[in-house]
């Protein structure tokens, strides 16, 4: 799914993300495309992050909400037209 979201068109070659998207293979994608990643760092059991890292997730979700609560707002006064579900028979329904 990640693929079609990246457009070589786009202005800006950031991709934000919540820590689901995480991972060696999303950041070697997103280096072929010629994106920068902004994506959360993720902890493992028993390795938890590092302070440096949690100020850097702390600044991305500051960011992050901004976009997401202007995404909201056009959802309601569009009489939630717009979802978040994923799968075509969630969404239809």
């Amino acid at each position: 799914m990640l693929p079609r979201l990246l457009d070589p068109k786009n202005d800006h070659n950031y991709v934000w993300s919540d820590s689901a998207y995480s991972g060696k293979c999303y950041e070697e994608l997103l280096s072929l495309g010629g994106f920068e990643s902004q994506i959360h760092k993720k902890s493992a059991h028993n390795h938890p992050l590092s302070e440096d890292a949690k100020e850097l997730n702390r600044i991305k979700s500051a960011i992050r909400a901004c976009v997401e609560h202007v995404l909201g707002a056009m959802t309601m006064s569009m009489g939630k037209k717009l979802t978040r579900n994923i799968g075509l028979e969630r969404t239809v329904a």
